[in-house]
């Protein structure tokens, strides 16, 4: 299999990225060597995007493909350091959780964690479906490649990629001895170390075993309260660090080989990790509230004012020394049949996880203001059954029937105001999901194919819930075990949830290496029950499931004797009953999961690769993405359901994203060594955490404003210089010296605005600041 040679996008300037835009048109992601080679030597992409390999420029689609050079010369080990690096997707860390993911593509998002809850973007780890935000951010070792597909894939790939998905595929073990062994030194005190062994064991059995670790000191240190408020309120400021980090991961992998046209691959990942979460930072209160420094409430007031930091603070005080902790481990078992003309693939997977972040100190102070956290476990197990080839010279196919099942429980207990307002919260759910899918692709003439596609889901969802308001004495840490209770009995509380999802694409050949296609798709993300709601009745109301018909007309093009690659892809998405959580703190810190009404998301995607010397490699990438409800109903104080689309913003959907990188060899030598530059630079434009309120209305007092909650325009530049390929005894070596965030760009990048009932407390998270190391390493 010819698989990727390299992609390379990352970080870019705006101006960089429109420039690209206006010499040429567009390119899905497309790949180099590490090394400088003649471009017409340069290998076409194959990827497995829509279920079986085809090269990357004729899938119709909006697909970007990395391979194993481009991840492991950045360090892409996991799902959050994907951020930026395809158009349009964005990855943060939910607030205080730096283990859950908040996936954005095109503006489409799941910012609740909660285990209940779905998200808009799949995750695949070589092909097996991981269900959940929860837990998603976990080292992943050896990739091969990923791929992030925007858009819906509601026909192949099903219930939850209404935005769209991505896929890690891993490497798989083979017949020649390979090892590699990796250690890296940084500033925070951070150590990585990394090890692979692939063994053949027989002439069709082979094993590989993939071990890391990754270490880092925290960022932000914890110091004393320079104002003495902790202790006259009952509460005292800890000591240590946050924002640290400590995961060790390890991937088991075996494949056999029974037949020439038989492999059966088996892997087992592991993942651990136990760290301090990221500082929350006081950024506001509201200064004529009981925490602000003109409340009038005499005895009820709280100075939280004198703890607001407005700007980013290495330096914190909490009365609590958060913790974030999380266990995931997963089996898949893939069995492939190559019957001559057609395709038989098995994919088994069975995966779970243990979560546990209590207790959380969110509020950004050393008093007793909000203490919460979660206690997780949960576990899932999917069967797929696929069947592809082809039939004549004109039509391929893929079909495939699909199972799902998971159980998921969680503990949320949550305190308030110095144990004034404590409450103890379980809740969970199952869902049990059925599939049949089937594509085909038929070629009309030599240039003009059809796609067409058609997906049914049918998901039953139960869930349970339980709520009780206690002392906080009766919850201490100490008292409350991993899993508090068993998980209780289905409360016969179910519904049903069906849906029929199209796909239909023409493509035209313009040429050997340039193509067009207009698409049409739709994508589902399944309806379900919020179990954290502040009432049992809106835990136990079911809420719909989302739908959206996406429009898509793009360019795939190689120019210039392939010193250029462009791609381009303007869409349209039309979403439907679309799924908002939004923050709802009153006396219980809570979401609210609201079919709010409709909205539309445009945009334009740019993609470019180019070699204008053997030497140099640029790449670059631009989105824009227009956001806006068409309708957004919400019910006022007096029980009226009004249309306030006009005023509400769509979180998480950015105006602008860019990037830009450059890969420089800048000396080569005559055993094959090379000393290579590399540059990425990354620009997102504001955005808005939640779907708040742009203006403020007397008759929806719970309201938001949606200004508090808007990030500034950011831009990222890591910069790395690597030798690479050094004969070394029977090996070779490398080296690398690298800094991430190279300017100590610091911004806020999430937070929680929890609203007048909490006196206005307004938290920030910023990103991490500069770090920078060297890393040297052997492969055989």
């Amino acid at each position: 299999m010819g698989y990727i040679t390299a992609r390379r996008t990352h970080p870019g300037y705006a101006r960089i990225a429109v420039a690209l835009l206006a010499t040429t048109a567009v390119v899905p992601v497309l790949a180099q060597n590490a090394s400088a080679q003649d471009n017409t030597d340069r290998q076409d992409i194959i990827v497995t995007a829509q279920k079986r390999e085809q090269v990357l420029r004729d899938v119709p689609i909006a697909v970007s493909a990395f391979d194993e050079d481009y991840l492991a010369n950045r360090a892409v080990t996991s799902v959050d350091r994907l951020d930026g690096i395809a158009p349009g997707l964005q990855v943060l860390q939910t607030p205080s959780q730096p283990n859950n993911a908040q996936i954005s593509i095109r503006g489409s998002v799941q910012q609740n964690p909660a285990i209940t809850l779905d998200p808009s973007v799949g995750m695949y780890l070589d092909g097996v479906y991981i269900g959940k935000a929860v837990g998603s951010i976990f080292a992943i070792n050896d990739l091969e490649r990923v791929e992030v597909l925007r858009g819906p894939q509601g026909t192949l790939y099903g219930r939850n990629t209404l935005a769209g998905a991505i896929n890690f595929i891993t490497r798989k073990p083979g017949p020649d001895f390979r090892a590699s062994l990796e250690a890296g030194y940084g500033n925070y005190d951070a150590m990585t170390l990394k090890g692979m062994v692939n063994l053949p064991a027989a002439d069709n059995l082979f094993f590989k075993v993939s071990l890391a670790l990754d270490k880092r000191d925290g960022t932000v240190k914890l110091i004393d309260d320079p104002y003495g408020m902790a202790a006259l309120f009952g509460s005292s400021a800890k000591s240590g660090r946050l924002n640290s980090r400590n995961r060790k991961s390890a991937l088991v992998q075996a494949r056999f080989e029974p037949a020439d046209n038989v492999t059966v691959d088996y892997a087992f990942d592991y993942s651990r990790s136990v760290q301090t979460v990221a500082a929350t930072q006081l950024i506001a209160v509201d200064d004529a509230g009981f925490l602000g420094k003109d409340c009038a409430l005499g005895p009820f007031c709280v100075p939280a004012y004198l703890y607001v930091q407005d700007k980013y603070s290495n330096k914190a005080f909490n009365n609590v020394r958060s913790m974030d902790k999380v266990v995931t481990q997963g089996h898949g078992l893939t069995i492939d049949w190559d019957m001559g003309n057609a395709s038989l693939k098995s994919i088994t997977g069975y995966r779970r996880l243990r979560f546990n972040a209590y207790p959380n100190d969110i509020d950004g102070t050393p008093l007793d203001l909000a203490i919460v956290g979660y206690r997780t476990k949960y576990w899932e197990v999917s069967q797929e059954f696929q069947l592809s080839g082809k039939i004549g010279s004109r039509l391929n196919y893929v079909a495939g029937l699909f199972y799902f099942h998971d159980d998921a429980f969680s503990v949320n207990p949550q305190s308030y105001f110095f144990g004034s307002e404590d409450y103890y919260t379980t809740f969970g759910g199952k869902t049990t999901a059925y599939a049949a899918y089937a594509q085909i692709d038929y070629d009309i003439t030599d240039q003009l194919t059809l796609t067409a596609g058609l997906r049914y889901n049918r998901e039953k969802k139960t869930t349970q819930r339980y709520q009780e308001a206690i002392a906080s004495a009766a919850f201490p840490p100490e008292l409350l075990p991993y899993v508090v209770v068993d998980v209780p009995e289905d409360l016969g509380i179910a519904h049903v949830f069906k849906s029929v999802n199209p796909t239909a694409i023409l493509t035209y050949k313009l040429g050997e290496r340039t193509n067009i296609y207009a698409k049409f798709a739709q994508g589902f993300r399944s309806g379900g029950f919020n179990g954290e709601a502040q009432t049992f009745i809106h835990a136990v109301t079911p809420f719909r499931p989302e739908k959206m018909n996406s429009f898509e007309i793009g360019l795939k093009s190689s120019l210039f004797d392939r010193k250029l690659d462009l791609n381009i892809a303007a869409f349209v998405n039309k979403h439907k009953d679309m799924q908002l959580s939004v923050f709802t703190a009153s006396s219980i810190g809570t979401s609210l999961i609201q079919n709010a009404g409709s909205a539309t998301m445009k945009g334009i995607e740019v993609e470019a690769f180019a070699r204008p010397l053997p030497s140099l490699s640029l790449k670059g990438s631009l989105a824009y993405l227009k956001a806006r409800y068409n309708h957004f109903i919400d019910t006022n104080n007096l029980g009226q359901a009004i249309d306030v689309a006009d005023i509400r913003v769509v979180p998480h959907a950015p105006k602008w994203q860019a990037s830009f990188s450059a890969d420089w060899t800048a000396y080569e030598g005559s055993d094959g060594n090379h000393l290579n530059v590399l540059v990425d630079v990354r620009h997102v434009s504001s955005y808005y955490f939640y779907a708040d309120a742009t203006e403020m209305r007397p008759d929806f007092p719970s309201w938001h404003r949606a200004s508090t909650s808007r990030t500034e325009p950011m831009t990222f530049v890591d910069a790395q210089i690597r030798w690479d390929d050094i004969p070394l005894a029977s090996g070779k070596a490398y080296a690398a010296l690298w800094a991430k965030n190279l300017f100590n760009t610091r911004k806020i990048i999430n937070g929680i605005d929890f609203g007048s009932a909490f006196g206005g407390l307004l938290t920030g998270n910023y990103n991490d600041p500069r770090t920078y190391g060297l890393t040297v390493g052997m492969k055989w």
